[in-house]
């Protein structure tokens, strides 16, 4: 996949399975290790979550990377790039501290990942 079609899929994501604050998706086991993978690909998730499902099919979290391929992980860390760039151009802020913000809306992440989309393809990712 490239990065837009990353970025693209992640703003689907959120619009498919909702919108999250706080942590990476909604459900958050008691045990780190414990994972429940039908949550871990459907529970409504923030958009650092929603790049990750949308590169990999699930939210990953620290460690995860090492099952995925070397093109999985540059399509998945250029998306991120470009996300970003675009949040930091437009609020001035990291993309994961203007997701949990009280004023950003589940439109405004959708918007800004389809921006962020927009971007890539520009420059022809």
């Amino acid at each position: 996949m490239k990065p837009s079609e990353i970025l693209d899929a992640a703003a689907n994501i959120i619009l498919r399975d909702g919108w999250h604050q706080g942590t990476y998706f909604a459900f958050e086991p008691h045990d780190p290790r414990e994972v429940c993978e039908e949550k871990n690909r459907t529970a409504p998730c923030c958009q650092a979550g929603a790049i990750s499902r949308a590169a990999f099919g699930v939210a990953l979290r620290e460690g995860g990377l090492k099952e995925a391929t070397d093109a999985r992980v540059l399509a998945f860390s250029r998306a991120s790039h470009y996300m970003l760039w675009h949040v930091q151009q437009t609020y001035n802020v990291t993309p994961i501290e203007w997701n949990d913000r009280p004023t950003t809306t589940k439109d405004d992440i959708v918007t800004a990942l389809r921006g962020a989309a927009d971007d890539a393809r520009r420059a022809g990712e």
